[in-house]
């Protein structure tokens, strides 16, 4: 989003020579004028006096936006926590852009939520997302097809995860691809359907400890189907064979789990009696988590390497405690990290339409210190939020930001699994101190949810790093 307008078009600046700003510029300085007074009236001197009048020191000088002191135009940079804000400030010239990264680095912006058209739409200060009207460019050309034909399934900072799809019915999806949001750069993963030459294939079966049953796992397999559901990544692809790719696939009501990593031309393709009831996963502290909504349980899988690429090595079922429920709440359980902690965030569900569906929330650490694993329920997240979406979710450190209300949890979610004719996502905030719900993103139009082919596209929140 860093587009430098504003460096490009010959020696002319025009913000240099432009006494009042127009459009997009004049909207985001005005916006400004309440961090710069209240920044500057305690952690900053202005010095207003001698650089702002002409050298005999008798009349106001009329100086250009471009000689706005550096030091201010840092506190303005780290007082923006919307990206394209920040954006905004750095295109306007050659100075701006130079004085917003002289600075410290500010803190991470508030994230993006993008939508099925691949649009961003921004979470603001207040608490309320404003639909997007930026869309993330795909690239052209054989790599990456057109965006009607893509549906995202995971996020990793700026990174997106997409999925190409099948016209066929029982195909599964085409092409995989990770791509960054703002650099365009593209990986392309195997893709998630596909022939392989039998004779390359490696497979292992792996018992579940503290279980029954085993999970198969095969490299390279003869022949497999896949429609990604959810797809999480341990580190940014920018770090090579550091990161590990996993995926959740329900293809013609069979699940799978595949893993891969930079230098696999295939995926590791693991089925179990375990995998075929998940409700969510997440990569934490170098192992993959999985929650089983059937037993209501929790699967550890340890993760190896060796000469055909990942492969699971381990897998423990994790006997828990879990606190009483109801049988009549029907439940969706989702995993989030948090500050070093892994919780569960379970939301209770009854027989209302929309977010009134919604009985109760809960939230439990999961306290490993313990056998069996027990599940501690949590009244605050120390004023931090947290973005749950089904294909991305994680926590934000809302103090980084006076404006920005903590203790907060923002859902648009209604399950990984999406159908043709299912109901619209739950869009609500949930507050963990009082216990109390309310709407949210009601301003997002459900044709920015459902792309044309009616398949219910699931938004995805996004994380940028700057």
């Amino acid at each position: 989003m860093d587009s430098g307008a504003g460096a490009s078009g010959g020696s002319r600046d025009p913000a240099r020579h432009a006494r009042f700003p127009r459009g997009d510029r004049a909207e985001m300085l005005r916006s400004l004028v309440p961090a710069v007074q209240t920044r500057c009236s305690t952690k900053c001197v202005f010095p207003l006096e001698a650089p702002w009048l002409d050298p005999a020191g008798l009349e106001p000088q009329l100086r250009s936006w471009a000689d706005l002191p550096a030091d201010i135009l840092g506190v303005l940079t780290c007082r923006l926590p919307r990206l394209d804000d920040r954006a905004r400030l750095r295109s306007v010239c050659r100075a701006w852009r130079a004085a917003a990264r002289l600075h410290r680095p500010p803190p991470p912006p508030l994230p993006l939520l993008v939508l099925s058209d691949f649009s961003f739409a921004s979470f603001c200060a207040d608490g309320v997302v404003a639909p997007g009207t930026r869309c993330v460019s795909l690239p052209a050309g054989k790599r990456v097809a057109p965006a009607r034909d893509i549906r995202c399934v995971g996020s990793f900072e700026g990174w997106l995860v997409g999925v190409q799809l099948n016209k066929g019915r029982y195909f599964g999806d085409g092409r995989c691809f990770l791509m960054n949001a703002f650099s365009r750069k593209v990986i392309c993963l195997p893709p998630p359907s596909m022939a392989t030459q039998f004779i390359d294939a490696y497979s292992k079966s792996v018992p579940i400890v503290n279980g029954s049953g085993v999970v198969h796992c095969t490299v390279s397999a003869a022949q497999y189907v896949m429609s990604f559901s959810k797809v999480v990544l341990s580190a940014s692809p920018d770090s090579g064979s550091k990161c590990v790719v996993a995926a959740v696939s329900v293809h013609r009501s069979s699940a799978k789990l595949a893993l891969w990593r930079p230098g696999m031309t295939s995926w590791c393709v693991c089925h179990g009696g375990c995998i075929s009831k998940f409700s969510d996963i997440a990569l934490y502290q170098g192992k993959l988590y999985m929650f089983s909504k059937l037993t209501t349980n929790l699967f550890v899988f340890e993760i190896s390497e060796d000469d055909s690429g990942l492969m699971v090595s381990h897998v423990e079922r994790c006997v828990t405690q879990l606190p009483e429920v109801d049988s009549k709440y029907g439940q969706r359980w989702n995993i989030v990290e948090w500050r070093g902690k892994l919780l569960l965030v379970v939301t209770y569900l009854g027989s209302a339409e929309g977010w009134h569906n919604i009985c109760k929330i809960g939230v439990f650490k999961v306290d490993m210190s313990t056998t069996p694993f027990r599940f501690i329920a949590i009244n605050s997240l120390d004023g931090d939020c947290m973005f749950i979406s089904p294909c991305s979710s994680k926590s934000f450190q809302a103090c980084q930001y006076d404006e920005v209300e903590g203790d907060r949890i923002y859902f648009i979610d209604g399950g990984l699994n999406a159908a043709k004719h299912a109901p619209p996502l739950d869009k609500f905030v949930y507050n963990i101190r009082d216990d109390t719900m309310g709407p949210f993103a009601a301003d997002i139009s459900e044709d920015k949810l459902r792309p044309p082919g009616g398949m219910l596209m699931n938004p995805t929140w996004l994380f940028p790093s700057e």
